[in-house]
């Protein structure tokens, strides 16, 4: 009867074990698809195939989803779950996994720059900037910064072009608040890097489209011209 017990307890230990081991190797694969997805989806952006980045794309968000299902306690797939968010532009739900990201395993620079800049991309330029310089002072290398002002910059133009496809559109008012929200982005990039005299310069394009002299006339100057 002794043996019986000791040899139950074997096999069930064992069992448990292999069940955990099959668990992780699962997590760790499908996790991994996620990210090699990710990866091909740059790519394909990179080379001008965006149909087919944001499938690839989307198709690793669900990667990320199904890790999280699998084990909660994952480290970095809420990280994954928000960036690939942030790129399929559904900012509000980015927003919530960087911010459990955040507190499930710690402040990390690249969370905080990405929430900053789906918040701007929801209007919210104060409260995205607060977010950006977070993640500053978490990663003071150039190269975090550089990639900001160029995102920052990119968000800038597409806002204007927004804004004048509204405008086009007959719908003058809504043209105007995104041109004045564009202008703003782009004065976040230059005061992230005043050496940038061509994102000043646009800016007092911007503003003299939009009809504001005393700005365009402001940015030139420091544009140099």
């Amino acid at each position: 009867m002794k043996l019986l017990t000791i040899t139950t307890l074997s096999f069930a230990l064992i069992s448990l074990f292999s069940c955990q081991q099959d668990k992780h190797d699962k997590v760790f694969e499908t996790f991994n698809a996620g990210v090699s997805l990710s990866l091909e989806s740059l790519e394909e952006q990179n080379k001008g195939n965006f149909e087919k980045s944001m499938s690839l794309n989307k198709q690793s968000i669900d990667k990320f989803k199904e890790t999280l299902k699998l084990d909660s306690t994952h480290a970095m797939v809420r990280s994954a779950l928000g960036h690939g968010l942030y790129i399929d532009k559904q900012f509000q739900d980015a927003i919530y996994w960087f911010d459990q990201a955040n507190k499930v395993t710690g402040d990390a620079a690249a969370n905080y720059r990405e929430m900053g800049l789906c918040k701007i991309n929801l209007g919210q330029i104060k409260e995205g900037k607060s977010d950006i310089d977070r993640a500053f002072s978490l990663d003071t290398t150039d190269e975090i910064r550089e990639l900001t002002i160029q995102d920052l910059t990119d968000i800038g133009k597409l806002g204007f072009q927004y804004g004048d496809s509204y405008v086009q559109n007959g719908e003058s008012d809504k043209g105007k608040g995104y041109k004045t929200f564009s202008i703003g982005v782009l004065m976040l990039a230059f005061e992230y890097s005043r050496s940038r005299k061509d994102i000043a310069l646009m800016i007092s394009e911007y503003a003299s489209r939009l009809g504001d002299k005393s700005t365009a006339a402001r940015y030139r100057a420091l544009g140099g011209k």
